[in-house]
C-alpha cells in the first residue's frame, strides 16, 4: 500500500506511518537513526527513525529497487535494472555502479570486503567492496536466485529452481545441494541450522 509502518515491539501498537513512496515498498534496512527503504518507484528513501521525517531521496536506478544492505558508511542497492549502486550514507551521493548481471538483482549480502549478489540471470556474483571488481561468478542455479545467507565460511543461496546451494566462500566451490519441491523465497541461518521459507507454504529446517 506504499507505506512503511513503525510499531512498538512491547505494546504492538502502531507508532507512525511513513508515506512518500509512490509504489510498493520492497525492502528495508536500518542503521543507527536512519531507515532506508527501496521501492517500486525506482527510488531509495531515507527516514529519520526518531522524527519519522524523510531525510533524502536517492535517485539513479531506472527500475524497482529490490534489495538493500549496509556496511560501514556505504549503502548497497540492487535493482530490477540489473545494476547494483553504492551510496555514501553521510552525503547521500552515489559512489559507484556495479554492472555484470544481465537481469534484475534480487538479493544482496555482505561479509568483510565481499559483496554477494543474486540475480534473475541465475548467477551469484562476488564483488570486492574496495575495488568494485567482480571476484567470481557462481553458476549452478537453473533459474533465478531469490535469496542469500552467510554462515561462517559458507554462502547459502536459494532459487526459483527449487534448490538451495551451499558454497565455500574462500574457494567458491559448491559444497552441497538441498533439493526442495518449490521455490525458495527466503533464508536465514542461526547457529548450525538453516531455515528456508518456501513457496509451498512450508518452512524447512536443515542441519547446515
Amino acid at each position: 500500500d506504499k507505506t512503511i509502518r513503525i510499531w512498538n515491539t512491547e505494546t504492538y501498537e502502531e507508532i507512525a506511518t511513513l508515506r512518500g513512496h509512490t509504489m510498493c515498498v520492497l525492502c528495508l534496512t536500518i542503521h543507527e537513526n536512519k531507515l532506508y527503504s527501496g521501492g517500486g518507484d525506482d527510488t531509495i528513501r531515507i527516514w529519520n527513525t526518531e522524527t519519522h521525517e524523510e531525510i533524502a531521496i536517492l535517485r539513479g536506478h531506472t527500475r524497482s529497487v529490490w534489495c538493500l544492505t549496509l556496511h560501514e558508511n556505504k549503502l548497497y542497492s540492487g535493482s530490477w535494472d540489473s545494476s547494483i549502486r553504492i551510496w555514501n550514507t553521510e552525503t547521500h551521493k552515489e559512489i559507484a555502479i556495479l554492472r555484470g548481471h544481465t537481469e534484475g538483482v534480487t538479493c544482496l549480502t555482505l561479509h568483510e570486503n565481499k559483496l554477494y549478489s543474486g540475480s534473475r540471470d541465475k548467477t551469484i556474483r562476488v564483488w570486492n567492496t574496495k575495488t568494485y571488481e567482480t571476484i567470481a561468478v557462481l553458476e549452478r542455479h537453473t533459474k533465478g536466485v531469490k535469496c542469500l545467507a552467510l554462515h561462517e565460511n559458507k554462502l547459502v543461496s536459494g532459487g526459483l529452481d527449487n534448490n538451495i546451494h551451499i558454497w565455500n566462500t574462500e574457494t567458491y566451490e559448491p559444497i552441497a545441494t538441498l533439493e526442495n519441491t518449490s521455490w525458495i523465497m527466503c533464508l536465514t541461518v542461526h547457529k548450525n541450522k538453516l531455515y528456508s521459507g518456501n513457496e509451498d507454504k512450508t518452512i524447512r529446517i536443515w542441519n547446515i
